[in-house]
């Protein structure tokens, strides 16, 4: 009996650890992924802000400032820092 309780918490713990391993993993790639692709999104956030702020500016008025101080250009529906 006692083999048996032993075996089953050994078991478990065994489940908890890979949990968290696999937890591990996925926050590191979510986090790679939002690290590579931050700049876009944060870009595209920043087109839907003016599109909600200015519906009928198509971007000539309000144009877009980069973070060194300098205007973005607009190529299509988006502004692009150089």
């Amino acid at each position: 009996m006692m083999t048996w309780t032993w075996n089953h918490a050994t078991r478990k713990g065994q489940s908890m650890v890979e949990f968290a391993i696999i937890l591990v993993l996925v926050a590191c790639v979510a986090i790679a992924a939002i690290s590579l692709t931050g700049n876009q999104l944060s870009m595209t956030f920043q087109d839907i802000q003016e599109a909600v702020a200015n519906p009928d500016d198509a971007g000539g008025v309000a144009p877009y400032t980069c973070p060194d101080g300098t205007i973005a250009t607009q190529k299509g529906h988006k502004y692009h820092c150089k």
